[in-house]
């Protein structure tokens, strides 16, 4: 009986990971659609590139690990670091599929940002005082 608890609990838990990721995916990509939008009126150059995807990848880090800990309503800095750690994860594992690289100091870089950032979101989340994210109902 307490197996079966168990592993309700460790399903939950991956559910609220997986919502929470997709969340600040999508949040990532709405940043990126804005910053692409932006680039298309001024010319940049790849060094603001850069600062621009790294600043959409730490907003969606924020969004998902804030979604993560306000559904779960505890453990909040470790709810955003593993949700960090999952985006960043599958972030990694595309950028090496699709571009060949991810490697070096860029990316040691965005995954020490996107955990920061995960993790103030699950702190801010799990101590926020109503159950609500904006309209949605997170519950």
């Amino acid at each position: 009986m307490r197996s079966r608890k168990r592993l309700g609990r460790v399903a939950s838990n991956v559910l609220t990971l997986l919502i929470s990721a997709m969340c600040g995916f999508i949040v990532v990509f709405l940043c990126i659609m804005l910053f692409s939008f932006v680039m298309t009126k001024i010319d940049v150059s790849e060094s603001v590139l850069s600062l621009l995807t790294s600043v959409g990848l730490c907003v969606g880090a924020y969004v998902g690990g804030f979604a993560a800990s306000k559904r779960r309503r505890q453990n909040g800095l470790l709810m955003g670091l593993l949700c960090g750690l999952f985006m960043f994860g599958i972030i990694f594992l595309l950028s090496y599929i699709f571009a060949g690289t991810a490697g070096g100091f860029s990316a040691s870089a965005k995954l020490v940002m996107t955990l920061v950032c995960a993790s103030a979101g699950g702190v801010v989340g799990v101590n926020s005082k109503d159950g609500r994210f904006g309209n949605f109902k997170i519950r």
